[in-house]
């Protein structure tokens, strides 16, 4: 009688590292997916930010390029910008 009584407990506890064990892999896998779904949201964002960072070179090239220009056309031509006595409207 006393090794059926153990038996008993031990298929009970079997049975309840069993329950555990598998809510624990249903957790594991539902954090798996939420860091997955995390995990593509920060590489959007990353592509975003290249794409922004690509743009912003772009623009600062541009503006460093019409610097360039006008220290240029001030420097090397001698040009300045006009003053008001020297602006001219015309109107059709």
């Amino acid at each position: 009688m006393n090794l059926h009584r153990w038996q008993s407990l031990a298929t009970v506890l079997l049975y309840m590292l069993v329950i555990i064990l598998a809510v624990m892999v249903v957790a594991n896998r539902h954090q798996a997916r939420q860091l997955f779904s995390e995990l593509q949201q920060l590489q959007k964002e990353r592509d975003q930010l290249n794409a922004n960072w690509s743009r912003l070179m772009l623009e600062q090239s541009t503006q460093l390029n019409q610097v360039r220009v006008e220290d240029q056309a001030k420097n090397v031509l001698g040009m300045r910008k006009p003053t008001a006595e020297n602006t001219q409207v015309i109107r059709e």
